[in-house]
């Protein structure tokens, strides 16, 4: 069964504004970090790392079917999808569909762990920029 266009923008749609709205924590940590303490930046930096292994399965997932989708896509040249559009074959069609479908999500799922990631390492950063601070005084 395929989703149709509406349906597919509407669900990327939704992941894309959760990872909006988790840049945009990540920003207000980075901004809020210089006035913590060395305490609440290292509570902040065990949530996001949890967080991330928490996401760490369905990014490896996400790769495994982009991996496949190049895959699948090498096979699929130009002229074969010109003659399959011309030949009206509905069948590998939907089926190329649902492939691009399934890759846009998971680009999408894999740039959510990435910025989980980047989140980490942002925190990473504050937490050792503290530690030679404190250590200069």
């Amino acid at each position: 069964m395929s989703i149709n266009l509406d349906e597919l923008g509407k669900k990327l749609h939704t992941k894309i504004d959760s990872g909006i709205d988790y840049l945009k924590s990540a920003k207000n940590h980075l901004e809020d970090v210089q006035k913590e303490t060395e305490t609440a930046i290292q509570a902040k930096l065990d949530a996001a790392k949890e967080a991330v292994v928490d996401k760490k399965q369905e990014a490896e997932t996400a790769k495994a079917k982009l991996e496949e989708y190049l895959e699948d896509k090498k096979t699929e040249t130009e002229a074969a999808v010109a003659e399959w559009k011309s030949n009206h074959d509905r069948k590998k069609l939907e089926k190329r569909a649902e492939r691009a479908e399934k890759n846009a999500e998971a680009c999408v799922e894999l740039a959510l762990y990435y910025a989980g990631e980047a989140q980490v390492a942002i925190l990473e950063a504050a937490a050792a920029r503290n530690d030679a601070d404190a250590a200069a005084n």
